[in-house]
């Protein structure tokens, strides 16, 4: 996620909660990200499972993406 984006704002769950208590709680599972960010790229790859980035070779960094079966 970029860094030009400011501030953090927001401490997201690295791995969704999903109602789970201590995993809410873990601090190992939190993360710090600007509200764009929590909002927009986090919550897609959530929604997705997968992630929509790319490396700087230009492949896409998901494993699960058919260009890297």
């Amino acid at each position: 996620m970029p860094l030009s984006h400011g501030a953090a704002e927001v401490v997201d769950h690295i791995v969704p909660h999903r109602g789970n208590q201590s995993l809410f709680w873990a601090e190992e599972n939190w993360q710090a990200l600007c509200k764009r960010c929590h909002d927009s790229y986090k919550q897609r790859v959530e929604k997705s499972g997968r992630d929509p980035g790319c490396g700087i070779d230009g492949h896409p960094v998901d494993a699960t993406h058919h260009w890297n079966r």
